[in-house]
């Protein structure tokens, strides 16, 4: 795993046609300075905004990923960023003249090409990973997607497709590591099928859209005079050399569009502005499903007010050792939602007497970590939080599934259900090894410190 950031050596430059606004582009992408993520500048706007690669200024999902701010927008970045992302480049300042980058070939090959070919540069800062400790999933029953993003110490993806066009059909592809990026994932191309072209039209999409950008795939329905007609309809000059293929040109894979989905998946996840270790699985998903789970990852792990080593642990709460059961608070949503970790060790002094031969984390332990958790819950509903603590008052219902025992990571995540009144009803479970070991509901009131 590379640990240090990374830039670009020199200036790049490409020109090309957008694919969808069918506008003239130019862009550069400049080496730029650590913790500076990605950062994109209109130079055709007098006096504009710069605008980070992040999710929080995505604007727009349709068939592409659409970034802006104020006023400004550019579209369908997400080959772009795939590719940064895919190289593992961290700091990059690109300058573009215009509303949308080139499709080029419609795959990040001629980026990556142009990257490696000027080299990329190591710096001194250190890599700020996102490591996911539970699993998140975004689920959309209408059109049946399914995300799952879960622990990992790397980062792997796989994408499960299931189209109704026969050309494509079911398809699946894994990338274990960014490694394999360049020669797996970044060559694959964009695509649609012979059915949306008109659609897409329509809809004042892929204007600038021809046959060396893109795979289009036909049906076994379509015939070769509807195929004909249609391709001089939209001046599209499909070749029709390889239609008993069902496809308009040469695949580079047989799964080539499930390829394309991860590289799309990819871009979109660099919107988080730091790397992920995770383990990434979609079902169907699209540029908006890929929006909505990184929006909540980020939701999760980005809350400043919620990231706690020991030592600052012991500046909220009363607790000492032995006695303070929680080593880190890393991540929540500020009075909502908190994530704790305790790191189980055979030094622990309740393991001298439970049990000495068998060491089992007491149940009752495992309780007082989600309350000693759920202290950082509730920061934004209380005056003057630096002179409260919380004591649990009332255990509503508690479950243990699996035993704790010596060597394990828990993890403990604590949600907020009501505060009212000085009292919090709370919701927790612990997990280790991707396994609920605990649940539980308990009350909580807020007392002051020196009563």
């Amino acid at each position: 795993m590379i640990n240090n950031q990374k830039t670009i050596l020199e200036e790049i430059s490409f020109s090309g046609i957008g694919l969808h606004t069918g506008v003239k582009c130019s862009l550069k992408i400049k080496p730029a300075l650590e913790n500076s993520g990605v950062i994109f500048k209109r130079k055709d706007v007098n006096n504009s905004k710069e605008i980070k690669a992040i999710v929080e200024n995505v604007i727009e999902c349709n068939r592409g990923t659409t970034i802006g701010r104020d006023d400004l927008k550019i579209h369908t970045v997400e080959h772009l960023l795939s590719a940064l992302y895919g190289l593992q480049i961290d700091n990059a300042y690109i300058e573009i003249d215009n509303i949308e980058p080139p499709i080029l070939d419609g795959s990040s090959r001629p980026f990556i090409e142009k990257i490696l070919e000027v080299g990329v540069k190591e710096q001194n800062c250190k890599k700020d990973y996102i490591k996911i400790l539970e699993p998140i999933e975004y689920i959309d029953d209408s059109s049946n997607v399914h995300i799952k993003v879960s622990p990992l110490d790397n980062f792997s993806i796989t994408y499960n497709a299931d189209f109704s066009n026969e050309g494509i059909g079911k398809q699946s592809f894994t990338l274990s590591s960014l490694n394999d990026y360049k020669e797996k994932v970044g060559t694959a191309r964009t695509f649609c099928t012979i059915d949306e072209l008109e659609y897409l039209k329509n809809k004042k999409l892929i204007k600038g859209a021809n046959a060396d950008c893109g795979i289009v795939f036909f049906n076994k329905h379509n015939s070769i005079d509807e195929i004909k007609k249609l391709n001089q309809k939209l001046n599209l000059n499909i070749n029709l050399d390889n239609y008993k293929n069902l496809s308009s040109t040469q695949l580079r894979y047989k799964n080539e569009p499930a390829r394309h989905k991860v590289l799309d998946l990819i871009g979109d996840f660099s919107l988080l502005g730091k790397p992920i270790l995770a383990n990434v699985e979609s079902l169907r998903g699209g540029h908006a499903s890929n929006v909505e789970i990184v929006k909540a990852i980020k939701s999760l792990y980005f809350s400043s007010d919620l990231k706690f080593n020991k030592e600052q642990i012991k500046k909220v709460i009363p607790h000492r050792d032995p006695f303070l059961l929680i080593d880190e608070i890393v991540g929540g949503t500020v009075g909502k939602t908190a994530i704790a970790i305790k790191n189980v060790s055979e030094s622990d002094y309740f393991f001298k007497g439970h049990f000495p031969e068998k060491p089992i984390m007491p149940g009752v332990l495992i309780i007082e970590c989600m309350a000693q958790a759920s202290c950082f819950l509730s920061f934004k509903n209380v005056e003057n939080r630096e002179s409260k603590m919380m004591l649990l008052s009332i255990v509503k219902s508690a479950k243990f599934m699996k035993k704790v025992i010596p060597g394990d990571k828990m993890i403990i995540k604590v949600e907020l259900i009501k505060f009212k009144l000085g009292t919090a009803h709370i919701r927790g479970h612990a997990i280790v090894n991707d396994k609920i070991v605990s649940k539980a509901e308990f009350m909580a009131t807020v007392v002051n410190k020196d009563e």
